[in-house]
Order: structure tokens, then C-alpha cells, then sequence
């Protein structure tokens, strides 16, 4: 038998959504350069928050959304970022594969320490450079690609 009745498991807990709650502006900040395809959106998910930005591809095919996933993980904070979207690889006829189009993937992920009240500026520029380069990357390999053989079709799903 302890003394021990109280843990500081609850001061933690505590400290990390305070964090996250600080952190809220700062990842809507981040996001807000990203060319929008309509309203971005911000909702409260479990213990944490989800925001979304609707995106289009240059060549006007597909749907897409930067999805930013800002929560408390073990004792820090994480910040999750990726691209979700509909396209898919096209089959010679024209039909869509099962294979996603790998080219316009994006995933971001850094921890957080409890207390720090803004995004670290270095992961809000590889978020911000990532997914304008995973925006246009279909677009950009077809340019370098003169050989037709070589060239990525895209369908929406």
C-alpha cells in the first residue's frame, strides 16, 4: 500500500489541452495560404480538433482536402497534415484503377511540447511547399516526361 493518491497524470492532461487550445490559431494560420476550393472547416474531434481545406488540381480532375488533425498524443501534442483526395489512376481505357494517384500524396506529422504556443515555422514551410508540390505533381511529371508511355493519366473516383 502507497501514499501516493493523487498522480500529476491529471496536471498533464491539463497542460497538453491547454497547449492544443493555443495552438488552435496557429493551424488555422498555417493553412490559410493554401489555395481553397470553398470554406475551410473547423470542428472539435475527441480531444483535439480537425480542420479541413478543400483543394482542386490543376488539371481540374478530382476532389481534394488538406486535412490538419491537431491532438494530444501520449504527453505531447501532435499535428498531423495530408492530403485526402479522389484520384485515381487511369486504366488504358480511360477507367479508374484501385491504385490511388501516389503523386498527389502528402503526409506532415510533428510533436509538439507541452507549453509551446506556435506551430514551429519550419514544419508550417514543408506543409506549405509539400502540398503545393503534391498539388501540381501529376502536371509537373507529365512535363517532364515527353515520351507519351511515361505520361499519368488521372480519373476521379
Amino acid at each position: 500500500m502507497t501514499g501516493c493518491t493523487e498522480s500529476s497524470l491529471g496536471l498533464v492532461y491539463r497542460e497538453l489541452e491547454e497547449t492544443i487550445e493555443s495552438l488552435v490559431p496557429g493551424v488555422e494560420a498555417m493553412l490559410r495560404p493554401i489555395p481553397a476550393d470553398g470554406a475551410a472547416i473547423r470542428e472539435s474531434e475527441g480531444l483535439g480538433y480537425r480542420f479541413a481545406v478543400p483543394i482542386s488540381f490543376p488539371d481540374g480532375i478530382g476532389r481534394g482536402h488538406v486535412v490538419a488533425r491537431l491532438f494530444r498524443y501520449r504527453d505531447t501534442v501532435r499535428l498531423d497534415v495530408e492530403i485526402v483526395h479522389n484520384r485515381m489512376l487511369a486504366r488504358p481505357g480511360g477507367a479508374p484503377s484501385d491504385r490511388r494517384c501516389y503523386l498527389n500524396d502528402f503526409v506532415a506529422s510533428v510533436s509538439i511540447p507541452a507549453g509551446t504556443e506556435e506551430v514551429p515555422p519550419d514544419f508550417v514551410r514543408s506543409v506549405l511547399r509539400g502540398v503545393r508540390a503534391a498539388r501540381d505533381a501529376v502536371q509537373r511529371h507529365n512535363r517532364d516526361q515527353s515520351a507519351p508511355w511515361n505520361q499519368v493519366r488521372v480519373v476521379a473516383r
